[in-house]
Formats: structure tokens, C-alpha cells, sequence
């Protein structure tokens, strides 16, 4: 039975709000796949059927965006009762030879095409024509969605463990609509009235209650202004154009786990220091490596453990990555000692984190300065708080399946903003270190230039530690 319409977040909604800048804000992944070899197995065929057994369990995909009445508050996802998967997943083909550098350019090509918004707001496509005779799927879901932690989770019902399908039963996704949901509207008209009601009713008491938690917050703000970083300028905190440029790296986990035993660091620590090296060098090549560290933007996940919920819980956090510093040793150790003191400070603050924001007329006011944001490059005006912004999502220790088809590497496209041209996002899959290397493309022509980096870079520590 389809659910009532449910408001947006403050935070879900401002990805929406932010695609008014010229961005878009949605993930995705990239999956290398072996597709098994029995006569009339067709894999856009086969993922097409499970998508069709599985929507059930998948919310996220059946939802579909609503704006509020008179746009007084955040839009309102709706559950869709139908949904057309020719729409959603669709087929191509690389040109021949169908080498990986033709698949990254076409993924960089469907990475900068924005979702409609008239449906559900996730897309396959399925790609074939690997000289490899590999399959590839890439997927992107809107980030309005969901988190990295809740894409682990979406991906949770969509994956499994073995080649042969988990037998399960159909279930009806096409039930007569509920009471509720018959009039979306008057619902949500409803809604966003007793909303503002209960804003106005409370107000006095709101106020009182945030002007004590402000006297009693007032050394933990002073610390928090305190520890706000400025970047550097760089090549990177520019105006993002249209094009996108997209680039992949594999790096086995066992390696970089021994390196991070051997310093006393943490896996993060390591790639943090890998992401450094190869930053410096691309930079220090180009003549433009600044004399100060480089800042690096770091998502953190709020979620209560066991919290499975699809949605998103993060917010930032800026880490020193020490490019100022030659040797790859010493700053791998500096960045440990930034990164353990960044852990203690979002212990102690993580309570204050807001996730949320009110709505009130948000889809009027908050499209508008993103649209100013963009078109009066303002991004290129303000001091910068970080170069780039850095993703480390734990993944799946185990090999996996989609569709009958052995998921092989399984590499995150992430997201590019204005000031922010660069994104390097890494998960575990199956043994390895899975990076995705995207940037605007007048900001980074070549994203394999800086994939490249990293595997000499673990190479440099790795013959450190035998030192």
C-alpha cells in the first residue's frame, strides 16, 4: 500500500535546491562485470527482471518528487505505484576497440547529464563492447536520496552474495492507493499548514531554549571558529563548467593495510596520504603546488549505530592533507595527527551537527542563491575552506553478484561543485580499494592523471616500510 507524502529534510532538500547552480547532485557507481557464459543469458535483459522483483524492497527508487503548496516548505516524495524501467535502465555500446579509456569518457558524459525529475530519480545503463568482454553498469541516484551510507544499504537489496537468484517471491507494487494518497495534495496542504502552526505556536519557546543553549555553547562555538581552516588557493577551486572528466584506481586493501600497520596509522590515514601524493605531484608538474596544505573536505556519517535507514546523515569536516611536506613518511604521520585530533573534535560536537533546516518557502530563497552562487562565480570570490573534497565508504569484503553476473570491481562517481572541482572517492570492494577520480574538465582534463598518482604513490610507501 503506497505511504502518505513524506517531506524532505532540510538536508535531503538542498542537494535538490543546489542543481540550481548548474551541478548536479547525484552519485553513482560504475560496476565491471563478468557475465556467466550460458547460452541466452542477456545481462540488460537479466537486470531488467530483478529490478522488476525487487522495486518492492527498494523505496528509494519508487519515489517521486512533489513540490510543497505554494512552495511553503520542502518538496514531498511521493511512493510511485508503476514504475517504467525502460525509462530507467537503459543500453549502450562503446565504439570499437571498447578500451577503458572510451568507457571513462562515456561515464564522465552521463555523469554531467542531470536526472528528470518527473520520475523517480535513479538511472542504470548498461554498457557493453569492453575489448575486455566485461559488461559494465553505471548507476546514479540523486543525492537527495540518499548518503554512502545509505547507498551500502539500497545496495544491500539489489546484490547478492551468489550467482543464482535469491528466490524471491513476487510482491504487488501496484496496490489501489491509499485513502491518504488519493489527494496528495489536500495531504500536504495539511501538512505544511500545521507545520507553520506549530512553528508560530512555538516560537517563543524556541527562541528562549536557543538563546540558554547559547550561552551554555558559547566556548564550544569560540573552538569551533577556532579550528575552521582556510585553503589555499588552487587550479581546483574554480567555476565548475558542463563537461565532467572521470578516471579509476585499484589498489589491493592487503597493501594498504600493511603499510597503515607498519606507521601505526589508520587505513584512512593511508589513503588521505595517497590522495596527498598524487595532488602534489599533479600540482608541482603544473608549477602551482602553494606553499601551504592543501584542505581537504571530508564528508562524516552522523548515524546512530545501526542505522540502516536510506537517506542522508553527514555532514563535513576539513582535513589537513600536508602537501607542504616533501617526504611521504613524515606526512603520512602528520596527517594521522591531524586526523586523531578531527576525531576527538567531531565526538564532542556531533550532537550540534544539524541535519535539517526549516522550509519555510526554502524552494523560493534556496534555488535562488544557488543560482547566485553560480552566475556570480561567487565561489571564486570567497576565501576557500577546502581544494577538493576526499570519501572513504566502507564496502563489501566479499565478491558479489548483480543480475547472475560476477561484479568484478565496483568504482563511486561522486559529485563536483562550484569552488570544489575535484572529488576523489574511494570504497573497499572484495579485497581492493576502488577509487573514482571526477573533476570538471576545464579544471582537470585528464582525471588519469591523478589516478595514475596513486598507485606510485602506495608503491613509495610500501618500499618505505622494507627502509
Amino acid at each position: 500500500m503506497p505511504k502518505r507524502p513524506r517531506p524532505l529534510s532540510g538536508l535531503d532538500a538542498g542537494f535538490l535546491y543546489l542543481e540550481a547552480a548548474g551541478t548536479p547532485m547525484h552519485v553513482g557507481s560504475v560496476m565491471l562485470l563478468q557475465a556467466p557464459k550460458r547460452r541466452g543469458y542477456d545481462f540488460h535483459r537479466a537486470v531488467v527482471t530483478l529490478m522488476r522483483e525487487r522495486l518492492p524492497e527498494a523505496a528509494p527508487l519508487r519515489r517521486v518528487l512533489h513540490d510543497a503548496p505554494l512552495e511553503l516548505g520542502h518538496p514531498h516524495w511521493i511512493e510511485s505505484r508503476t514504475i517504467d524501467l525502460d525509462r530507467h535502465i537503459e543500453k549502450r555500446r562503446l565504439a570499437a576497440p571498447g578500451s577503458p579509456a572510451q568507457l571513462w569518457r562515456l561515464v564522465a558524459e552521463l555523469h554531467a547529464e542531470p536526472l528528470p525529475r518527473d520520475r523517480p530519480l535513479w538511472q542504470f545503463v548498461v554498457i557493453e563492447g569492453l575489448d575486455s568482454g566485461e559488461v559494465a553498469l553505471y548507476s546514479k541516484v540523486h543525492h537527495a536520496l540518499l548518503d554512502g551510507q545509505g547507498g551500502i544499504a539500497l545496495a544491500q537489496v539489489l546484490l547478492d552474495m551468489h550467482p543464482t537468484k535469491r528466490g524471491l517471491g513476487p510482491v504487488a507494487a501496484s496496490a489501489a492507493p491509499s485513502p491518504e494518497s488519493k489527494h496528495p495534495r489536500k495531504k500536504s496542504v495539511g501538512a505544511s499548514a500545521q507545520s507553520f502552526a506549530t512553528l508560530v505556536r512555538d516560537l517563543p519557546a524556541l527562541l528562549k531554549a536557543a538563546t540558554t543553549a547559547a550561552r551554555g555553547a558559547g566556548s564550544l562555538l569560540g573552538k569551533l571558529r577556532d579550528s575552521v581552516m582556510l585553503a589555499p588557493r588552487t587550479l581546483f577551486n574554480a567555476q565548475v563548467g558542463a563537461q565532467r572528466s572521470f578516471a579509476v584506481a585499484s589498489l589491493p586493501l592487503d597493501a594498504v593495510k600493511r603499510v597503515a600497520h607498519h606507521f601505526h596509522t589508520s587505513l584512512n590515514d593511508v589513503v588521505l596520504a595517497l590522495c596527498a601524493s598524487t595532488l602534489r605531484d599533479y600540482l608541482l608538474r603544473r608549477k602551482a603546488l602553494p606553499g601551504e596544505s592543501l584542505i581537504a573536505a571530508m564528508p562524516i556519517s552522523l548515524r546512530a549505530a545501526g542505522d540502516a535507514s536510506v537517506n542522508n546523515q553527514v555532514s563535513m569536516v576539513q582535513c589537513a592533507l600536508r602537501t607542504d611536506i616533501a617526504d611521504p613518511v613524515e606526512r603520512l604521520v602528520a596527517i594521522a595527527t591531524a586526523t586523531g585530533s578531527l576525531k576527538r573534535q567531531v565526538a564532542s560536537v556531533r550532537g550540534w551537527i544539524p541535519t535539517d533546516f526549516p522550509g519555510f518557502a526554502a524552494p523560493i530563497w534556496a534555488p535562488a542563491l544557488s543560482w547566485l552562487w553560480a552566475h556570480g562565480r561567487i565561489a571564486e570570490r570567497l576565501p576557500s575552506l577546502a581544494n577538493l573534497a576526499v570519501s572513504n565508504v566502507p564496502g563489501p569484503p566479499m565478491t558479489l553478484y548483480m543480475a547472475g553476473a560476477k561484479i568484478v570491481h565496483y568504482y563511486p562517481v561522486s559529485i563536483v561543485t562550484h569552488g570544489l572541482g575535484l572529488n576523489i572517492t574511494v570504497n573497499s570492494y572484495a579485497g581492493w580499494l576502488e577509487f573514482g577520480v571526477i573533476a570538471g574538465k576545464e579544471i582537470v582534463p585528464k582525471a588519469a592523471t591523478i589516478a595514475a598518482g596513486l598507485d606510485r604513490a602506495l608503491n613509495v610507501l610500501i618500499e618505505k616500510t622494507s627502509e
